[in-house]
């Protein structure tokens, strides 16, 4: 996922952040609706739970990338 490597390789800084989270919730929802059978409301239910779970270790990394770089900020972020 973009943002994955955006924070744990220091690459993609020029990307704006809003522009891969699109990517990725699009690849998400995507790999459940092909994969995951039932009914759209559970389909729905699992897609926000993933995604809210994606995003809580894409902040973990975020945290983790300003504090072993000091010299930058969230704001660049």
């Amino acid at each position: 996922m973009p943002r994955l490597i955006k924070y744990s390789t220091n690459q993609l800084k020029d990307v704006p952040d809003s522009a891969l989270q699109v990517i990725e919730h699009t690849a998400l929802f995507s790999l459940i609706q092909r994969n995951v059978s039932g009914s759209d409301n559970y389909k729905l239910m699992l897609f926000a739970a993933s995604g809210a779970a994606y995003e809580f270790f894409i902040d973990d990394l975020k945290r983790k990338s300003v504090t072993s770089n000091p010299k930058s900020t969230l704001s660049s972020y």
